[in-house]
């Protein structure tokens, strides 16, 4: 009976291995195959070929980003106006135009009044740059909180994403994720 404990435990610690290995070839294989996506067959094909995005070396695009944010928070439009390049593509829930960096910040001044003691905790960010270095993008994401104009709490999550050039921000496409209401 001990024989066949001895052998059987023997066996399983011979196929653990054998696993062991074959995990670690598989894994090694998909981040191979991760680490260069336009030569991987996608189940859902890209509508423009994969850019090759990089980690920015520097943090001025998101500084950039981010000052921009903080000036519509703290309702400082000449600041807000300072980030943002000549003409912006913006598109947000349920707007979306391209303006001129005044008609921006006039949009972004009548907006802000809806929100009532708005705050931002900010979740994470990351500024990448194509490999042929034409375009560049910071994405920040956050949870805002605010109350309306009768007190009435309220928050969303929200992903920016702000294409931008020569430190100015020239795109800002934002999706929100909204909470049910609490019953």
């Amino acid at each position: 009976m001990k024989q066949l404990m001895i052998i059987t435990c023997l066996a399983f610690a011979v196929a653990s291995c054998t696993n062991e290995d074959k995990d670690k070839t598989a894994s090694t294989t998909f981040e191979t195959k991760t680490d260069t996506p336009a030569d991987v067959t996608l189940p859902i094909p890209l509508a423009m070929p994969y850019r090759k995005w990089q980690i920015m070396p520097n943090n001025d695009n998101t500084i950039a980003a981010l000052t921009s944010l903080k000036a519509f928070i703290d309702k400082d439009f000449t600041a807000l106006a300072a980030t943002l390049g000549d003409t912006v593509d913006i598109k947000l829930d349920g707007f979306a135009a391209k303006l001129s960096r005044d008609s921006v910040v006039k949009v972004f001044s009548a907006q802000r009044p809806m929100y009532v003691d708005l705050a931002v905790t900010m979740y994470d960010y990351e500024s990448v740059i194509s490999a042929d270095k034409k375009d560049e993008y910071v994405t920040l994401w956050y949870k805002q909180t605010w109350k309306d104009e009768k007190g009435k709490a309220d928050s969303m999550n929200v992903v920016d994403d702000c294409k931008m050039k020569n430190g100015k921000m020239i795109e800002l496409d934002e999706k929100v994720q909204r909470f049910p209401a609490k019953k």
